[in-house]
C-alpha cells in the first residue's frame, strides 16, 4: 500500500486537513479559521556554513488566521503545521522533525515578515501496526495559547511533535474508534483501515459513503474510494487498481440507494473480486509464473502479520510468522486470516495454525 501517496492525496484537501487537526488537537483546531489555510511547498533550504542543507517534508500547511484575538486583543501569529505520515515506527522522528521546523523558522515559504514568526506544529499521523516506541511524541497538547507559545520556541521545548497514532486507537479495544465524530473525513479513512475482511471493508465504505451525500463530498468519496482499493489490495494480494472490475467504481457505488445498498454493494463487490482473484492465481498457475505466485504469497503473509498485530500485538504477529514459515499455500492462508477473525484470544490462533502445520495444511 502507498502510504504516503494515499495521505498526500487525502490531506491536500483544506477539509480532511481540518479535520485531522480536529482529532489531534481540538482544543486548537476549535481557535482556527481553517477558510484560508494554505499548502506550502514541502522542500526547505536552510544555511549549513559554507553550504545548503535541503529537507523533503510531507505535507506543510499553514494557518494564517485564527476565530479570535490573541491575548490582550493582539494578533496571533500564524500557525504552520508540519505532517508526516507513517506507517513504521521511526525511531529518528523527533530529530527529523526539529531539523524541518528549524529550517522553516529560516526560508521564506512561512511568508511572514521576521518580527512576526509564525507558530509551528510538528505533527506525525501513525498507522502501522507496531507501538510507537520512538522518543519526542505526545498526543495531548495544552491550552491553546499556551502551545502556541511553546511551539514559537521550538526546537528548544522539552517535546518534539505531536503523535496521533491509529495503532494505539485499536489498543483502546474499539473505544477510540467508537469515540470518533462520524462527520469527520479523516476519522472516515481511519475506520476504513480498522477493517479486517473484504466484506466488512466494502461494507464500511458504503457507511461512510452516506455520510457525505453533497455535491460538494464528491472529493472526499473520492479519498474512500482510493483508500479502499488499496486497503483490498492488501488484504488479498491483488493489485485490484488494475483490474477494473475488482472494485466498484465512483459512479456504481453512488447509484446504489435503499436501505440495503449497503449489503448489495458488499455482495456484488465480493463477487467481482473474488472472481478476479481465482482468475488471477489460475493463471499464475497454469503459466507456471513461479515468480508471480512467490510474490503473491509474499504479499498474503504480510497481510497476516499486520492483522494479527493490529489485533494481538506485534509479538502475536511474530510468533505466526514463525508458525507458517514461507512454504503455505493460497488457501492455508485464507484460512489463518479467517482465524484471525474469529479468534478472541491469541492462544486459539496460534493453537490452530501450530495444528494445521503439524498436520501437514487441515487445521480445525
Amino acid at each position: 500500500m502507498d502510504n504516503d501517496g494515499l495521505h498526500k492525496f487525502a490531506y491536500r484537501l483544506r477539509e480532511f486537513f481540518a479535520d485531522l487537526l480536529r482529532l489531534a488537537v481540538p482544543a486548537l483546531a476549535a481557535e482556527l479559521d481553517f477558510t484560508r489555510a494554505q499548502l506550502l511547498p514541502t522542500s526547505s533550504v536552510a544555511a549549513a556554513g559554507a553550504r545548503f542543507k535541503q529537507r523533503h517534508g510531507d505535507m506543510t500547511w499553514r494557518v494564517p488566521h485564527w476565530r479570535g484575538a490573541g491575548r490582550h486583543g493582539s494578533r496571533r501569529p500564524a500557525l504552520i503545521v508540519v505532517v508526516e505520515f507513517q506507517s513504521t515506527v521511526d525511531q529518528g522522528m523527533a530529530q527529523r522533525m526539529r531539523e524541518y521546523c528549524s529550517m522553516l523558522r529560516e526560508s521564506p515559504v512561512a511568508g511572514v515578515p521576521e518580527d512576526a514568526r509564525p507558530a509551528l506544529l510538528p505533527l506525525v499521523l501513525y498507522n502501522g501496526s507496531e507501538r510507537w516506541t520512538a522518543p519526542g511524541a505526545v498526543a495531548a497538547l495544552p491550552a491553546p495559547w499556551s502551545m502556541a507559545a511553546h511551539l514559537a520556541l521550538a526546537p528548544f521545548q522539552a517535546w518534539d511533535y505531536v503523535l496521533f497514532s491509529l495503532e494505539r486507537l485499536l489498543a483502546m479495544g474499539g473505544v477510540g474508534l467508537a469515540r470518533l465524530p462520524l462527520a469527520n473525513q479523516s476519522a472516515a479513512t481511519l475506520r476504513l483501515q480498522a477493517e479486517r475482511t473484504p466484506a466488512h471493508l466494502l461494507a464500511r465504505l458504503r457507511e461512510e459513503w452516506v455520510r457525505f451525500p453533497g455535491v460538494t463530498d464528491r472529493p472526499t468519496r473520492q479519498v474512500l474510494h482510493a483508500w479502499t482499493g488499496a486497503l483490498l489490495a492488501d488484504m488479498t494480494g491483488v493489485d485490484v487498481a488494475s483490474a477494473e472490475s475488482a472494485l466498484p467504481t465512483v459512479n456504481e457505488l453512488e447509484g446504489l440507494e435503499g436501505p440495503k445498498g449497503g449489503v448489495e454493494m458488499a455482495t456484488v463487490s465480493q463477487v467481482r473480486l473474488g472472481k478476479w482473484f481465482e482468475e488471477f492465481r489460475a493463471e499464475n498457475v497454469a503459466h507456471g509464473v513461479e515468480q508471480g505466485i512467490q510474490q503473491e504469497r509474499a504479499r498474503g503473509l504480510a497481510r497476516l502479520r499486520r492483522h494479527a498485530a493490529i489485533k494481538f500485538g506485534a509479538q502475536t504477529a511474530e510468533q505466526l510468522e514463525d508458525l507458517l514459515g514461507t512454504a503455505i499455500a493460497a488457501e492455508q492462508m485464507e484460512r489463518v486470516g479467517d482465524w484471525i477473525v474469529e479468534c478472541d484470544r491469541r492462544e486459539d490462533l496460534l493453537a490452530r495454525v501450530s495444528a494445521m502445520r503439524a498436520n501437514g495444511g487441515d487445521g480445525n
